[in-house]
């Protein structure tokens, strides 16, 4: 059996985006019949991952040769990812900024702006990109609620935050609507003072939360600018996102070209008064479609398997 071995960086300083997307790949990869290992660079994602259906190995762990490689990291430069893929006789790089030239088999750029940038410097058989490349669980697209029977606001700025950014943002919101707020927050995260002050009746926190029922039931998603943004869109919320890391640029700057809201840099009340905005808008055409793991999958597994 062919055994796939795929990298994520994630935990406290990366965030969890990645896991959730990259192991969507995977699922889809394990349908196709490969065997899949995950190493990740903190055990931080975790509990994510097994919940995921995968167990969590540390990168100190790789083999020294892969059957293929699928990597979905961002601190590395482009010549140690290229070293990596070099033992690989098959790999794929997930890359969201086209900054970073490599050399392997595969490129996926998930996000909705990728269309628009230049992948000339890199040297690769094929290059996913766009809103048909999508990794987002089909999950998300089934546990969207009527836009009718949703209410309130899922309120997350990620893996990074301990809760110091949801909260002014989640007090606000909930003053402005009377509507509920629901803060999820990792597991390795401890809240901190601020947010843990307004858990309650209407501002939940949730640790370990169910984001596919989560956002399919809540009509305005608020928070970072990464790998949810796509999740929630899936779902059918509403979108109000704010840059709160440097990688978050491109699709501050793409996604009002589809309807949402977004801003070059946090600020709570601005983007309070955004998500306000967005939220008393109907909603509007789902910018994505399910199924795109799937079709990736499928294309690698032609190529893994001739």
């Amino acid at each position: 059996m062919t055994r796939a071995s795929i990298i994520i960086e994630c935990g406290r300083k990366s965030g969890l985006g990645r896991v959730r997307r990259t192991l969507t790949l995977a699922r889809a990869l394990k349908a196709q019949g490969f065997a899949c290992d995950v190493y990740v660079t903190s055990g931080e994602g975790s509990d994510l991952i097994e919940a995921m259906g995968f167990s969590a190995l540390p990168v100190a762990n790789l083999p020294k040769q892969f059957d293929f490689l699928v990597m979905d990291t961002c601190s590395q430069t482009a010549d140690e990812v290229t070293a990596l893929c070099a033992r690989a006789r098959l790999s794929c790089v997930i890359d969201d900024l086209a900054e970073r030239p490599v050399t392997c088999d595969f490129v996926i750029n998930p996000n909705l702006y990728a269309p628009g940038l230049d992948y000339s410097a890199y040297k690769a058989q094929e290059i996913f990109r766009g809103p048909s490349c999508a990794l987002v669980d089909d999950v998300f697209f089934s546990n969207a609620q009527p836009y009718a029977a949703r209410t309130g606001f899922v309120v997350s700025f990620g893996g990074t935050d301990d809760g110091s950014l949801a909260a002014p943002v989640a007090a606000e919101l909930h003053a402005r609507t009377g509507e509920p707020v629901y803060v999820p927050i990792p597991s390795y995260q401890e809240p901190c003072a601020a947010l843990l002050a307004l858990d309650g009746d209407q501002i939940t926190i949730l640790r370990g939360a169910d984001m596919p029922a989560l956002l399919g039931r809540a009509r305005t998603y608020v928070g970072a600018a990464g790998a949810t943004v796509l999740e929630a869109l899936a779902a059918g919320c509403k979108v109000c996102a704010t840059a709160t890391q440097a990688d978050q640029h491109k699709n501050v700057g793409f996604l009002p070209e589809i309807g949402v809201a977004t801003l070059d840099a946090y600020d709570p009340h601005n983007v309070s008064v955004l998500a306000l905005l967005q939220h008393r808008e109907p909603a509007g055409e789902a910018a994505i479609r399910a199924g795109a793991a799937d079709n990736i999958a499928a294309k690698m597994a032609e190529v893994a398997f001739a």
